[in-house]
């Protein structure tokens, strides 16, 4: 059967099952393919260096972007790519999911106006693409930008450098990158100059948040619990180990900050607050035994009494790379020492646990009703209450 007798219908459907490359080759056979295999082609954009940013920007008609969904730009290299970039996100107009990964200079008084015309955007992803002492990306430019978004519901931030501006030199450990050059970062609207990362919790429409590989040990006073409308909070602290106790009361802050939270991913111990507000509500949490040492798992456990945590889980890793769809089990351990390591570290968490759960507050841990430990498939240990 002809391709051209086939109904509209029918060529839709074909195209929207076709692998990437299958659909490219079906757009070169005519021109009719052509125009139904665009809005494929274009869906998913990947911009993986400044190369093809700058040859996307060039040659590609603007009349395509109204196709592009989902787009993704890495940025290498000394020279501002703020206008290929600018001068790309002005034509999707249809974007709705946009990820930055930087190591180039940009220039914030031209993108950040442009973000408030993104009025689909619902997923933002922004980070260093190299480290912080070598190009870093400010947490005033990253909140100005996720702030002008007007649909932002899902952001994630890796590798955010914290700003001068808003840090007290005394409270910046030497070791800790700080930007010191961010003043071109034109005021918002709403936050003003107030563009610190603990302002997120300010974005009305903003469900989910990911703080990955970032420095939060300045956090010790958060004023945003009464406008947080977060469900799903993930922080996973830094590298700076030295820091580790600063970033553990930092953390219990910021999780103090959100009245109500369905699940909270834990890359970084928990403190119990000196003067804690009144507790939130945490549905779920995850614990990355990973990052955090299985000594530090009870004075965690301390600093969640009485926030109605209903569950908890620990494994290595996130749960899983978005905050839906959690797959509970690794998968199996590929070699001998591999799976003794994790059959060694299942004894040392149950051991914690075993101690804890008969010793634990009934009151404070009411809603607890189960706890599960999964290291590999057939390497996992549970309690039900």
């Amino acid at each position: 059967m002809s391709w051209h007798i086939l109904p509209a219908e029918l060529h839709l459907a074909i195209v929207h099952i076709l692998p990437q490359n299958d659909t490219r080759a079906l757009s070169l056979t005519s021109w009719s393919a052509h125009d139904i295999c665009l809005p494929a082609i274009f869906a998913n954009v990947i911009l993986p260096d400044s190369v093809s940013l700058l040859a996307f920007a060039r040659h590609v008609p603007p009349r395509y972007g109204p196709y592009v969904r989902s787009l993704a730009i890495s940025t290498k290299g000394p020279d501002d790519l703020s206008d290929p970039i600018l001068a790309i996100l002005t034509t999707c107009t249809r974007l709705s999911v946009l990820s930055l990964s930087l190591a180039s200079p940009i220039t914030p008084e031209k993108l950040v106006p442009a973000f408030a015309s993104l009025r689909h955007v619902h997923t933002f992803q922004i980070g260093s693409s190299t480290t912080e002492d070598v190009s870093p990306v400010s947490e005033r430019l990253v909140v100005a930008l996720a702030a002008s978004l007007p649909s932002l519901s899902h952001l994630t931030l890796n590798r955010i450098t914290r700003s001068a501006i808003h840090i007290d030199p005394c409270d910046i450990p030497f070791n800790v990158p700080v930007v010191t050059n961010d003043f071109d970062v034109p005021p918002h609207p709403r936050f003003g100059s107030h563009l610190s990362l603990p302002n997120l919790l300010r974005i009305p429409s903003l469900r989910s948040l990911e703080i990955l590989d970032t420095w939060l040990g300045c956090d010790s006073k958060i004023d945003a619990r009464a406008s947080s409308s977060l469900q799903n909070l993930v922080l996973t602290g830094s590298m700076y180990s030295s820091e580790s106790q600063s970033e553990s009361l930092a953390c219990s802050t910021w999780l103090h900050a959100c009245p109500s939270l369905h699940s909270f991913h834990l890359g970084s111990a928990l403190a119990p607050l000196p003067h804690p507000s009144s507790p939130p509500r945490v549905s779920h949490v995850h614990i990355n035994a990973s990052r955090i040492p299985v000594d530090d798992l009870s004075s965690t456990l301390d600093a969640l009494a009485s926030c109605h945590v209903q569950s908890i889980s620990i494994a290595y890793g996130k749960e899983s790379h978005s905050l839906a769809d959690i797959s509970p089990f690794k998968s199996p351990p590929d070699d001998d020492f591999t799976r003794q390591c994790a059959l060694d570290d299942l004894q040392d968490w149950s051991a914690v646990l075993d101690a804890w759960v008969p010793g634990r507050s009934q009151e404070a841990w009411s809603s607890l009703s189960h706890i599960d430990v999964s290291f590999a498939q057939d390497i996992a240990a549970s309690w039900d209450f």
